[in-house]
C-alpha cells in the first residue's frame, strides 16, 4: 500500500508540472492505477487525488483536461461519500458559472458531471440517490431561463438534469412535481433547442413520475397548448406527444383518444416541417400505443396513403428546397405506413391490399433516400406476410377456400405486375443504394412467394444484368444480385430458367472472370446450381445445353486449375467443376481426363481435400459414367487413409465415394485395396454416430457382392460390431434397413464356403448376449441384462428375423422361441428378445400353424413381468400382419371378455391399429372387424384408471382416423350424451389421437368438429378440463390452423384456466406437520403450456399485451409456472420486441422480487438447488431483455442489473449464464439458423 501511495503521490506532483508533456502522461498513468482493482487508497490520498484531478479539469491544455474527465469515471467508482460529493459540488459550481473566461472549465465540467453519473456503481444505490438529489437540488433554480445569464449554460443545465432523470428519476421523488413545474414553461420558449431539450427532460420524467402528476401534466398540455394556432406551439405539442409516447407508452396510451385527433387534424396544415414530425409522432404512436391506437389506425393508413400521393406530385415541383421537405415529408409518411405494417401482422391482408399499392407508386421517388426507405418499407411488409404465410408451407397445414391466409397470398400476387415493373426501373437506376435495396427485396420476394417471378423473370434479366457487368457497380452490388439469382434458382421451375440461359450463362461467367474473391466464388455457386436445374441426370432436359459447354468449362477451369487463389474460390470452383462432370460428363469425356490428376492434386492438399471428395462423389455417382479408371487406385488409396481422420465430414464423404466406386468398379478393385478399406469399416460402425455407420454398412454391402474374399478376411470384427450396433436403443429407420441388409449380404457370402457366416449361425451371434447372461445367473433372480437395452432387442429381433427369412428357417427359429417362452427357467430377457423375434417373423409370415403359438401368449399373460407382457402385446398385434383373418378375431375375442388381461390386449390391438395401413395389412382387410373394435372400446371408456384411459383414448383416435367421416360423428354424440366424467376424459382423448402433423384425409373432419371438443374447456370437472387442456395443446402445436376461426372464443377458457382456485387448495395432515395441496396445479401448469404453443403458432392471432399479463401473473405462481414463464419472457422477445419493451417494468418488478428472494433457513438441499436453478431461468430471461431495442436507456433494465451487481453470487451467476448463453448463440449461428426476429 505504501508503493501505491507513493506511486499516486508521484503522479499527482507531475500533474502540476508547467512542462505540458509531464501533465499529460501523469494523467494517463493515473487513469492506469486508479483502473487496477488491487488499488487501495486512504483517506487522504483519496483527498488529494480528487484535488489534483479537479484542478486538472481547468488545465491549459485541451489533452489533460479531456484526460482529467476520463479519470474521473474510475475515480467515482472506489471515491467514499464525502470524496463523491466534493466531485459533484465542485462540478455543479463550475458549470454554473458565468464567468467568460472560465467557458472552457463549463464546458469540461458539464461533460465530467455527466461522465461521473454515467460511471457510478449501482451496487451503491443510496450514494447514487443521494448525489442525484445533490446535483438536482443545485441545478433546479437554474432550469428557468431568468436565471440564467447564457443560453450555453441554460442548454447544458437542461441537458444534465434530463440524463439524471432518465438513469436515476426514481431517486428523485421529491423533485418531481417541482421538475415539471419548472420544465413545462420551456416547451413555449423561442429557442428550439431549449425546447428539445425540455421535451427530453419531460419525457424522461414522466418514466418514472406518479400516475397522479402524468395525469396532472395531460391536462396543461391539453389546456396550454393544443388551443394555440401558433405553428411553433403546434410542432412541439406534437414532439412532445411523441416523447412522451416512447417513454411512457403504457401511461400515455389512456389518454391517446384525447390527442389523436388533434394530432391528425395537423397533417392537414401547409407545413412540411409541422407534417414530418406528425408521421413520426404518429410512428411512435403505432409502436408504444399498440392497443390504444387500433381504433385509429383505418384512418392513419388512409391518410398516409393519400398523403404518399400528394407527396408524390409535390416532388415534382422544381423548387430544391421544396423537394427536400417534402422529401423528409414522404421518408416520414413511409415510416408511419411501415410501422402499420410491422405492428399489425393480424392485418397483413389489409396491408396488402391498401398500403402496398401506395408504397410501389412512391418506388421511383426522386429523392434517393425516399426510394431506400419506401423498399426497405415494403421489405418488412414482405417479413410479415412471411410470417402469415409460414404456416401455410407446413405440411401439416391445410387450407380451404375460406382460410384467410390463401388470400394473403393471392393479394401478393396481385401486387407483383406493378412490383415488378417498378423494381425493373430501380435495377439500372445510377443510385447504388436503390439498386441495392431492390435486389434485396427481389430476394426475400422470391424466398416468402417461391415461383411468384414466373411470369416476371424475364422482365428483370436486363437489370440483373447491368448490375453485375456495370462499371459502377461495387461488390456488394454483385453479391446481392448474385444472391437473388441463386435464391431465385432454387425456388422457381426449371423452364424459367431454360428460356433466359444464354444471358444468364454469360453475365455469369464474366463475374466468374471477376477480381473480387466473393463474387467469383458466388458466380461459380450460381453457375453450379444452374447447370444442375437446366440438364437434371433424372429427367429429359428442357434445352440442348451443348451450345454453353464451350462457355462454361473454360472459365470454370481457369478457377479449378489455379492453385494460387483465395480459399473460397478454390473449394467453389471444385464443386463446380465436379457439377459440371455430373450434368455434362458426356459433353466433356477428354476434359475429364485432364481434370482427374488435378482433382487428386486437390485431394492431397487438405484445405481443399473435403470439397474435393464431395465432388468426385458428384463425378462417381452421375448416371453418365463418368470413367475415373485412369486415377482409382489412387483414389482408394488416398480413400483409406482419410477413413483414419478426425473430421467426420471427410469420413462420410469417403464412405461415399468409396460405396460409388465400389458399385461401379468392383471387379477392377484389387483384393489387396479392397482388404485394406474393409479393414478400417468395422471402427466406423458405431452407434455414436449412426450416420457414418449407415454408409459404411452399404459399403460393406456393395463390397460384398464383387469381393466376398476381403469380407470373409475381415468377418469377425464386422460381425461383431453389426451385433452390437443391433442392439442399440436408438437403432431404427433406415440405418436399422442397412444393417439388415448387410447382415443378409454376410449370410449369403457364408451360404457359399464360409461356415462362420452361414445364417443359423448368424443368429446364434445375434442371440448369445442374451442366452449367455442368462446361464451365467441363473442363480441370481430378476437379472437384467445391461448390456442390451431392451428397447435393442428390437433391433436384434429384426436382424434375426431377416436371416431366419431369408434362409427358409423362419419356421424352425419361432418354434425355437415359442420352447424358450414356456420354459420356466428362461429369464425375462430372453422371453423378451423371443417374443420380438415372432413378432418381426410374424409379420412377414403366417405363424397360424405354430401349434404352441397361442400357449406361449397365454403363459406370458399370465406368468410374465410388465416388460414381458408389454413385448406379448405388441408381438400379438405385430403377427396380425401375417394373416389378419386368423389373429384379428381372436384380438377381438380377448377384448369383449371381462378378464384381467385386458390393458395387454389393448395394447396389441394399439400395435395392430398402428399397422393399419401398412404393406401387409390394409384398410379393407381388417374392415369386417371395425365395428367390434369400436363397440369393445366404447364399452370400457369408463375406466376410473387414467393410464386406461388414455389407452382406449388411442385406440379409438387411431380408429377414428382411419374412417373419419364415420367415427368423428359418434364420438361427438358420445361426448354429448354422457352423464360420465371418465367417458368424456377417453372422447377429448380419442380426438388427440387424430390430430396429426402431417396431412391426412381427416382433416376437413376435424376443422368442422373440433370445436366441440374443445368447447369443454368450459366443463365443470377440473379432469376434464385439464384433457381439454391436452388436445388444445396438441392442435396449437401439430395443426394450429383448426384453431384460426376458433381461437377469440377458445382463448379466453385457456386464460381462465392460469388463474389460482382457492377453492382448489386443500390442507393435508403429515403427522405433526400441516401441508397445502393445490388440486388445480396440474391444470394451470397445462394451460400455461396451451400459451407457450400458441406464442409460436398463433402469435398473430392474439392480444399480445393482454397475453402479458398472464405471463406476468404466472411470475408470482408455482416454482414450474414461473420457469415456463421466464421462458415465455425469452420468446416474447424473439417474436414481438417492441411489444415487450413496453411491458418490462411489469416483468422486472416480478424478476427483482425473485432474484432478492431466499431460501429457509431450515430449507433442506433440493430446495436450495431449486431456488439456484429459478434464480439462473429469471437471469436467462434478464439477458434477453437486455437485447430489447433501446434496452441500455430502460430504467427497469438498469435497475435488475443494479441488484444483479450487488450481490456477488448473484453476479457471479450472471456470469455465467451470460457465457452460456452467448456460446448457446454462437453454435446456433454456426448451424445456419434463422436469426432473431426484431419486428
Amino acid at each position: 500500500m505504501a508503493t501505491q501511495t507513493y506511486t499516486i503521490t508521484t503522479l499527482l506532483e507531475k500533474l502540476s508540472s508547467p512542462d505540458k508533456d509531464f501533465r499529460y502522461m501523469a494523467a494517463n498513468d493515473l487513469i492506469n492505477e486508479l483502473q487496477k482493482e488491487s488499488l487501495q487508497l486512504d483517506d487522504e490520498t483519496e483527498k488529494k487525488v480528487v484535488s489534483g484531478v479537479l484542478k486538472a479539469l481547468d488545465d491549459k491544455n485541451g489533452e489533460v483536461q479531456n484526460l482529467a474527465v476520463k479519470c474521473l469515471g474510475p475515480l467515482i467508482r472506489r471515491a467514499r461519500d464525502p470524496s463523491a460529493e466534493t466531485i459533484v459540488d465542485k462540478l455543479c459550481l463550475n458549470t454554473m458559472t458565468c464567468d467568460k473566461d472560465h467557458v472552457q472549465l463549463r464546458d469540461i465540467s458539464s461533460m465530467a458531471l455527466k461522465t461521473v453519473f454515467q460511471e457510478l456503481p449501482n451496487t451503491n444505490q443510496i450514494l447514487v440517490g443521494n448525489l442525484a438529489k445533490r446535483v438536482t437540488g443545485k441545478l433546479h433554480p437554474f432550469i428557468s431561463k431568468e436565471n440564467v445569464p447564457e443560453v450555453s449554460i441554460h442548454l447544458e443545465i437542461l441537458e444534465i438534469i434530463g440524463m439524471l432523470l432518465q438513469k436515476h428519476g426514481n431517486h428523485l421523488t421529491s423533485h418531481h412535481a417541482g421538475l415539471m413545474d419548472a420544465f413545462f414553461p420551456l416547451l413555449k420558449n423561442a429557442r428550439p433547442a431549449v425546447r428539445k431539450r425540455a421535451i427530453t427532460a419531460l419525457s424522461n420524467l414522466v418514466n418514472v413520475c406518479p400516475e397522479e402528476l402524468f395525469d396532472t401534466l395531460i391536462k396543461r398540455v391539453l389546456g396550454e397548448l393544443t388551443h394555440s394556432a401558433n405553428m411553433a406551439d403546434a410542432k412541439t405539442v406534437v414532439q412532445f406527444l411523441e416523447g412522451i409516447s416512447r417513454a411512457a407508452g403504457r401511461q400515455f396510451g389512456k389518454h391517446l383518444n384525447q390527442f389523436i385527433g388533434y394530432v391528425l387534424e395537423l397533417v392537414k396544415k401547409d407545413d412540411d416541417e409541422l407534417r414530418e414530425n406528425v408521421f413520426h409522432t404518429l410512428e411512435t404512436f403505432l409502436q408504444k400505443c399498440h392497443t390504444d391506437v387500433t381504433p385509429y389506425v383505418p384512418q392513419i393508413v388512409e391518410d398516409q396513403t393519400k398523403r404518399t400521393t400528394l407527396l408524390r406530385r409535390t416532388m415534382r415541383v422544381s423548387s430544391v428546397m421544396t423537394r427536400t421537405l417534402a422529401g423528409r415529408c414522404g421518408r416520414g409518411a413511409v415510416k408511419c405506413l411501415e410501422a402499420v405494417v410491422t405492428t399489425r401482422r393480424e392485418w397483413i391482408l389489409d396491408s396488402l391490399r391498401r398500403i402496398s399499392p401506395a408504397l410501389i407508386s412512391r418506388f421511383n421517388d426522386r429523392e434517393d433516400t425516399v426510394r431506400v426507405d419506401v423498399v426497405t418499407a415494403f421489405l418488412s411488409l414482405l417479413q410479415q406476410t412471411d410470417h402469415t404465410l409460414g404456416d401455410l408451407r407446413r405440411k401439416s397445414d391445410f387450407v380451404d377456400q375460406h382460410d384467410p391466409r390463401a388470400g394473403v397470398a393471392e393479394a401478393l400476387k396481385e401486387q407483383l405486375p406493378a412490383l415488378i415493373q417498378a423494381l425493373k426501373r430501380l435495377l439500372v437506376n445510377k443510385s447504388i443504394k436503390s439498386r441495392q435495396a431492390s435486389l434485396q427485396l427481389l430476394g426475400r420476394l422470391v424466398q416468402v412467394l417461391p415461383g411468384s417471378l414466373n411470369d416476371h423473370f424475364a422482365v428483370l434479366v436486363p437489370g440483373i444484368e447491368f448490375c453485375l457487368t456495370d462499371k459502377t457497380s461495387v461488390s456488394n452490388i454483385k453479391l446481392d444480385a448474385l444472391y437473388f439469382v441463386q435464391n431465385t434458382i432454387a425456388t422457381h421451375s426449371a423452364e424459367l430458367f431454360a428460356r433466359q440461359a444464354g444471358p444468364l450463362i454469360k453475365v455469369l461467367m464474366r463475374c466468374v472472370a471477376d477480381n473480387f474473391y466473393k463474387v467469383i466464388a458466388e458466380s461459380l455457386r450460381a453457375v453450379e446450381q444452374l447447370v444442375a436445374i437446366l440438364r437434371p441426370v433424372d429427367r429429359p432436359a428442357l434445352l440442348d445445353i451443348s451450345p454453353f459447354v464451350p462457355e462454361l468449362y473454360p472459365g470454370v477451369l481457369t478457377r479449378f486449375r489455379d492453385p494460387a487463389l483465395d480459399q473460397e474460390i478454390k473449394e467453389q470452383a471444385v464443386s463446380c467443376m465436379g457439377q459440371l462432370f455430373f450434368s455434362l460428363g458426356d459433353h466433356l469425356r477428354d476434359e475429364l481426363k485432364q481434370c482427374l490428376p488435378v482433382f487428386v492434386d486437390r485431394l492431397k492438399n487438405e484445405p481443399t481435400r473435403l470439397s474435393t471428395m464431395k465432388a468426385l462423389v458428384k463425378v462417381t455417382s452421375s448416371p453418365l459414367r463418368n470413367d475415373v479408371s485412369p486415377v482409382l487406385a489412387d483414389l482408394l488409396t488416398l480413400s483409406t487413409g482419410f477413413l483414419r481422420k478426425n473430421l467426420r465430414n471427410l469420413r462420410l464423404a469417403t464412405l461415399e465415394l468409396i460405396g460409388a466406386l465400389s458399385r461401379d468398379y468392383g471387379q477392377g478393385i484389387g483384393a489387396p485395396v479392397m482388404s485394406n478399406i474393409i479393414k478400417e469399416l468395422p471402427a466406423l460402425i458405431q452407434e455414436s454416430d449412426l450416420t457414418i455407420a449407415q454408409v459404411a454398412l452399404h459399403v460393406i454391402v456393395a463390397a460384398g457382392n464383387t469381393h466376398a474374399a476381403a469380407i470373409r478376411e475381415h468377418k469377425e470384427p464386422i460381425v461383431a460390431r453389426i451385433v452390437e450396433i443391433s442392439r442399440s436403443p436408438v437403432m431404427q429407420g433406415s440405418t436399422l434397413t442397412a444393417v439388415v441388409e448387410a447382415i443378409k449380404i454376410l449370410a449369403v457370402i457364408g451360404s457359399k464356403d464360409d461356415t462362420d457366416l452361414k445364417p443359423t449361425v448368424l443368429i446364434k451371434r445375434f442371440l448369445q448376449p442374451v442366452y449367455e447372461n442368462t446361464l451365467n445367473s441363473q442363480n441370481i433372480p430378476e437379472v437384467v441384462f445391461s448390456a442390451t437395452h431392451r428397447q435393442g432387442f428390437f433391433g436384434t429381433a429384426k436382424c434375426v428375423a431377416a436371416l431366419a427369412l431369408a434362409s427358409g428357417t423362419d419356421a424352425a427359429v419361432v418354434a425355437a422361441c415359442i420352447t424358450d417362452i414356456l420354459t420356466k427357467d428362461s429369464s425375462e430377457n430372453v422371453k423378451m428378445i423371443s417374443l420380438a423375434v415372432i413378432a418381426e417373423i410374424g409379420y412377414y409370415s403366417d405363424l397360424s400353424s405354430q401349434p404352441k403359438l397361442q400357449e406361449a401368449f397365454h403363459f406370458v399373460f399370465e406368468n410374465g413381468k410388465d416388460d414381458s407382457k408389454t413385448f406379448a402385446a405388441m408381438a400379438l398385434g405385430k403377427i396380425c400382419g401375417g394373416n389378419v383373418r386368423k389373429f384379428v378375431p381372436n384380438i377381438i375375442a380377448e377384448l369383449e371378455n371381462e378378464s384381467q388381461k385386458q390393458y395387454v390386449i389393448l395394447n396389441a390391438l394399439k400395435e395392430l391399429i398402428h399397422l393399419v395401413p401398412s404393406e401387409r395389412i390394409s384398410i379393407e382387410g381388417i374392415a369386417p372387424f371395425v365395428d367390434r373394435m369400436w363397440n369393445s372400446l366404447l364399452k370400457r371408456a369408463g375406466s376410473v384408471e387414467e393410464g386406461y384411459r388414455n389407452l382406449l383414448g388411442e385406440c379409438l383416435g387411431k380408429l377414428t382416423a382411419l374412417e373419419p367421416v364415420r367415427f368423428v360423428p359418434l364420438l361427438i354424440d358420445v361426448l354429448q350424451k354422457t352423464p360420465a366424467v371418465q367417458v368424456r376424459c377417453t372422447m377429448i382423448t380419442a380426438i388427440k389421437f387424430t390430430v396429426s402433423d402431417e396431412r391426412r384425409a381427416i382433416d376437413p373432419v376435424l376443422k368442422d368438429a373440433i370445436g366441440v371438443f374443445l368447447g369443454f374447456l368450459n366443463d365443470p370437472d377440473l379432469t376434464v378440463r385439464r384433457t381439454a387442456l391436452t388436445l388444445f395443446n396438441c392442435v396449437a402445436h401439430n395443426k394450429p390452423v383448426l384453431l384460426k376461426d376458433k381461437l377469440n372464443v377458445l382463448l379466453p377458457l385457456v386464460y381462465k384456466e392460469t388463474c389460482i382456485k382457492e377453492e382448489l387448495i386443500r390442507e393435508v395432515e403429515m403427522g405433526p406437520f400441516k401441508h397445502e395441496v393445490d388440486d388445480g396445479l396440474d391444470c394451470r401448469k397445462a394451460a400455461y403450456e396451451c400459451l407457450y404453443t400458441l406464442l409460436d403458432s398463433c402469435l398473430d392471432q392474439l392480444n399480445i399485451f393482454e397475453f402479458m399479463d398472464y405471463v406476468s401473473r404466472g411470475l408470482t405462481d408455482h416454482y414450474d409456472i414461473k420457469t415456463l414463464c421466464f421462458l415465455f419472457i425469452r420468446r416474447l422477445v424473439q417474436s414481438a420486441p417492441l411489444s415487450v419493451t413496453q411491458r418490462v417494468d411489469q416483468f422486472v418488478v416480478e424478476i427483482v422480487k425473485l432474484l432478492q428472494s431466499k431460501a429457509k433457513p431450515n430449507a433442506v438441499k433440493q430446495e436450495h438447488e431449486k431456488n439456484d436453478e429459478l434464480k439462473r431461468a429469471a437471469l436467462r430471461a434478464v439477458h434477453s431483455l437486455t437485447l430489447l431495442p433501446e434496452s441500455d436507456k430502460s430504467r427497469s433494465i438498469a435497475e435488475v442489473m443494479g441488484t444483479i451487481k450487488a450481490v456477488p453470487d448473484l453476479a457471479a451467476m450472471w456470469e455465467h449464464v451470460k457465457n452460456e448463453l452467448t456460446l448457446t448463440a454462437v453454435a446456433t449461428h454456426a448451424q445456419g439458423d434463422v436469426p432473431m426476429d426484431t419486428n
